[in-house]
């Protein structure tokens, strides 16, 4: 009786309970640090009606990697895979549009140190918050899954790469260029 299903079960949901309750209370007292989904994405991403639209392209010609200032921190966004090579994930920060990317392509550009709010977008948005460091360098990776069921439908996610695992698939992707439409 004593490790019965029953009794292991109502353990389980009294802790859950408990937990909920902290959190709730936690919320009461004005912690302002929690950011709801949609207010993360609205800082990532910044206002619908200022997003901006790419036409991307690959240029296979040039490999640039360049190092970041000494005051500045370089951010590669790399999407390695194939999936959905068709369509185009962009990227903002802070709710400036960076770029935009195709299948196994890269882009690069520099940013301030301190915490910023980064937003791929492509059927919906991910949002990643990241504090960068002066004179270093992050690899961001956009990840693209086509729906397998209705392919006009995808998913998108973004995520920070290890140092080797962002150079790993930086040397084997080529250069995003891109124009405004």
């Amino acid at each position: 009786m004593k490790n019965s299903p029953h009794v292991l079960g109502s353990a389980i949901l009294v802790a859950g309970l408990l937990s909920i309750g902290a959190v709730a209370q936690d919320k009461q007292k004005g912690d302002s640090s929690e950011l709801t989904a949609k207010e993360l994405e609205q800082k990532a991403c910044g206002p619908r009606d200022k997003e901006t639209n790419f036409s991307a392209k690959t240029d296979k010609s040039q490999h640039p990697t360049p190092l970041p200032p000494p005051d500045k921190a370089m951010v590669y966004v790399v999407r390695p895979a194939w999936v959905g090579m068709l369509m185009q994930t962009k990227l903002a920060v802070d709710g400036d549009w960076k770029g935009a990317n195709r299948a196994n392509n890269y882009f690069f550009f520099i940013l301030d140190p301190g915490e910023h709010y980064f937003c791929s977008e492509a059927y919906g948005a991910s949002v990643l918050k990241l504090k960068v460091e002066a004179s270093k360098t992050y690899y961001v990776q956009q990840h693209v899954e086509i729906h397998p069921i209705y392919t006009r439908h995808g998913y998108n996610h973004i995520t920070l790469m290890t140092e080797d695992e962002g150079k790993a698939k930086l040397a084997t992707a080529n250069l995003s260029t891109w124009r405004i439409k």
